[in-house]
């Protein structure tokens, strides 16, 4: 039980520290050579790294919250 919650924690945690290191620093999302190109694939691969990070924050609070 004591494992659980701490990988929840540091499930929690991951996921809150890589989203505001990408809001500080968003020059990580854009691929070499297409800072002037293709918009879409920037904003598709903040789509699915939200999402990703979203599903990451949810396990780590299912792991807290579930009983056994």
């Amino acid at each position: 039980m004591e494992n659980r919650s701490v990988v929840a924690y540091i499930l929690i945690f991951l996921s809150l520290a890589l989203s505001i290191y990408l809001f500080v620093s968003p020059s990580l999302l854009v691929p070499k050579g297409y800072e002037l190109a293709i918009d879409g694939y920037l904003i598709s691969r903040t789509l699915v790294m939200i999402f990703t990070l979203y599903l990451v924050s949810k396990l780590g609070y299912t792991l807290l919250n579930k009983k056994g």
